[in-house]
């Protein structure tokens, strides 16, 4: 998107200063070479990887900033005598405004562009007091008027949009977020599956259901039978791959969408994450176990296929003795439900 940015920005430029030929601007004959420098400078430290992308956008509003602010003051000192209207350099700001909106929290961009606006407003009341003809400052002064109301119409509707599009991002995250862990719900796990499947991608599906939860609950409460589960999605989260998805799949099930994994990797992963939950502790609970089912679905398989596997696998690792990992192999049959003989790891048959 930057280097997008950049590309049209650069031809923006050398439009500009070719429409002048062979009367070039005193202004844009040195600003806009400069300006298109500094982005260009900006996007190949962004490709270097030398500085984030946040940083890039910043340092670009900036300087794009700072042009249409000279720009504006500017075209002040050289419009001729009997000018009726600003010159097309004041079309910028509402593309300044726009994109401060885009690239910024609400709260932000409206700091942003106010001390823009406010910067825009001191340059004209200076100029029409000062430097403006007489025979022209009422002309120039509804000019004016016209482009600093318009862009603070423009912010208003900005700032509004912006607010609405916090709340539904609000509500996006909700509809898709289980309400007590914080971990994804099921629906967008679904979603996240489906969309994994579209693109044929491989990836690992992991199912696991904690051990006698119903009996915690039981004997200790469903107080600290909630704060089991959260402590399992936290430990859960705070081991999760770049890119892997944790969803609470029900009850007390859990589900992780992980990249495609070896049998090895499967086995480190999931014992690194089974010795950190029974080093919980909660209440009288001390430590958690669970019986985690494991399938790597294959190029074009349905998703509900991959997670039954991973559930047949969660099963038998249950009639096993539970705390146990088991492996579901991939079959093309109708319902695959071979699984491999050996755990991955562990102390099988212990609860």
């Amino acid at each position: 998107m930057f280097r997008l940015l950049v590309l049209l920005a650069l031809l923006a430029c050398a439009a500009a200063l070719w429409s002048q030929s062979p009367a070039f601007d005193p202004l844009d004959v040195w600003a806009l070479p400069l300006l298109a420098t500094i982005l260009l400078g900006l996007q190949v430290l962004l490709a270097a990887g030398k500085i984030h992308v946040r940083t890039a956008f910043n340092g670009a509003f900036l300087v794009v900033s700072v042009y249409v602010l000279l720009a504006l003051d500017h075209q002040f000192r050289v419009l001729p005598p009997g000018a009726l209207s600003l010159s097309e350099n004041t079309y910028w700001f509402a593309v300044i405004y726009t994109a401060a909106f885009v690239t910024y929290p609400t709260g932000r961009a409206l700091q942003v562009v106010g001390i823009v606006l406010a910067a825009a407003v001191v340059i004209c009341v200076g100029h029409l007091l000062y430097t403006v003809p007489a025979q022209t400052r009422m002309s120039l002064t509804g000019a004016s008027l016209q482009f600093l109301l318009t862009g603070t119409v423009l912010i208003v509707i900005q700032a509004t949009l912006g607010a609405q599009r916090v709340r539904l991002l609000a509500a996006r995250a909700a509809a898709y977020t289980d309400p007590l862990t914080g971990l994804a719900n099921r629906r967008a796990a679904e979603e996240r599956l489906w969309a994994l499947s579209r693109t044929a991608a491989t990836y690992t599906v992991v199912l696991f259901d904690l051990d006698h939860f119903k009996r915690i609950n039981d004997t200790h409460g469903h107080a600290t039978g909630d704060l089991v589960l959260r402590g399992v999605a936290d430990t859960v989260r705070a081991h999760l791959p770049e890119g892997a998805v944790a969803a609470r799949w029900g009850g007390e099930e859990f589900l992780m969408i992980l990249p495609p994994l070896t049998e090895q990797e499967a086995r480190s992963t999931l014992n690194v994450l089974r010795n950190k939950l029974r080093e919980q502790r909660h209440g009288e609970v001390m430590g958690v176990t669970a019986c985690f089912g494991v399938a790597t679905a294959q190029p074009g398989e349905h998703p509900d296929r991959a997670v039954a596997r991973a559930d047949q696998a969660m099963y038998a690792a249950k009639q096993q003795g539970r705390n146990d990992i088991r492996l579901a192999e991939w079959r093309h049959t109708q319902v695959p439900v071979n699984l491999e003989p050996a755990p991955l790891g562990g102390e099988p048959g212990e609860s």
